[in-house]
């Protein structure tokens, strides 16, 4: 007959390899879920990036350009030829030619912008993302190798306990429980008294 004591100790690793199995099952998800996550925000990063390449020829100096024709137009523009007065010319033609201009740039350049922000913050969130999946991953070869120590430790206990016998273990068991609790007590023994020469 099995004696408790090495049931116990068989139950109580059995229990630990489960879950460590159970959280190595759900590492892996976590993991899978991570890598779906960064390719996802990796693809929209580079549709992001694929727009600014566009924008950025139409951007390249749109700010000077708007600066220079936001000046007073009658400063930028030449005057009006001899069939039309200048002033007509600039009022009704000139100005409001130049103020669309200067609208579509500005509205062009703030596109960019915000193209720009939006893809900042893809990198910024696919970076954090593949962060967090190397993160589990490492976290996942650890906890897989100590499911492989664990194993290997519930068929060494096995082997011990074939060798001397189930009462044999169970005694060194019980001996060893023991031994720790007597060294636990003395430590809470010591600490206490150090705590109370402190005072």
């Amino acid at each position: 007959m099995e004696n408790a004591s090495s049931s116990e100790i068989n139950e109580a690793l059995h229990e630990h390899l489960i879950a460590v199995d159970d959280e190595i099952h759900n590492m892996q998800e976590s993991i899978v879920q991570s890598k779906k996550d960064a390719e996802k925000a990796r693809k929209q990063a580079d549709r992001y990036q694929k727009r600014m390449n566009e924008l950025a020829p139409m951007v390249k100096n749109m700010e000077q350009f708007a600066v220079d024709f936001s000046e007073d137009p009658d400063r930028v523009l030449p005057d009006a030829g001899t069939l039309e007065s200048g002033r007509a010319y600039r009022d009704k033609k000139a100005k409001p030619t130049v103020q669309k201009m200067v609208k579509v740039m500005r509205s062009v350049y703030s596109a960019y912008l915000d193209v720009s922000r939006k893809y900042d913050n893809l990198k910024r969130q696919y970076d954090q993302t593949e962060e967090r999946a190397d993160n589990l991953s490492e976290r996942f070869h650890v906890i897989y190798a100590e499911n492989q120590e664990l194993k290997e430790a519930v068929r060494d206990f096995e082997r011990i306990k074939a060798a001397i016998g189930s009462d044999e273990a169970k005694c060194i068991i019980q001996t060893e429980r023991q031994r720790e609790q007597v060294l636990k007590e003395q430590r809470r023994t010591e600490k206490r008294k150090r705590g109370w020469d402190a005072r």
